[in-house]
């Protein structure tokens, strides 16, 4: 049964709910395909989810979402109904673990995001935020060489707590110094220059 609930998989398209704040909180998510995007109760940007992540772990606590996630583009979700996890662990003495593993590593994950974020300075937050991505997907499996960015410039300012311009000027020095190619949505990872400590 855990097997088979894990597998459920759902499908939602670009710019769906996967739920909002509000919502009753049912299910643990693992995004398997796409991105999408956390928004708090005040529609402000808060985070976004790549593929491989667990999300909604840290709402377990609560029975009403105070968060929405969206889909940013096409995704591929898979589901795990909270009701099934009393059962699931008389059934697996590995469940627990599981779910203790999941909350651990989704608090690691928010962690360094905030590290990210509390640099004050605009290059160094973009340039640790391409290192983050480029680190959540080594470590989920993913190609890192070629990241696809789900927002556009504004949302990825916003995100970082800079302005459009400061983003903009960074990505340009990344780019003049052989860190990475940046072509619209995608960035170009140069893997051999990518140790960017001293931007």
């Amino acid at each position: 049964m855990f097997i088979k609930d894990l597998a459920r998989k759902k499908h939602f398209a670009k710019n769906a709910f996967i739920y909002k704040t509000g919502m009753r909180v049912q299910a643990l998510y693992a995004l398997r395909r796409g991105v999408a995007k956390i928004y708090d109760s005040q529609q402000v940007l808060q985070g976004i989810i790549f593929p491989g992540q667990v999300f909604g772990a840290d709402e377990l606590f609560s029975e009403l979402h105070q968060y929405s996630v969206q889909a940013a583009t096409d995704i591929e979700l898979c589901e795990l109904q909270n009701a099934h996890f009393y059962h699931l662990s008389q059934i697996t003495s590995d469940f627990t673990n599981f779910i203790i593993n999941i909350l651990s590593r989704s608090v690691s994950e928010k962690q360094q995001f905030i590290s990210v974020l509390v640099n004050g300075d605009g290059l160094q937050k973009v340039s640790n935020f391409i290192k983050l991505m480029i680190y959540i997907n080594e470590e989920y499996g993913f190609r890192h060489d070629l990241l696809e960015l789900p927002l556009n410039k504004k949302e990825l300012a916003q995100l970082l707590g800079i302005s459009p311009s400061t983003l903009s000027r960074a990505l340009d020095t990344l780019e003049s110094r052989n860190k990475v190619i940046v072509n619209n949505k995608e960035i170009i990872v140069l893997e051999e220059n990518m140790d960017i400590s001293e931007c």
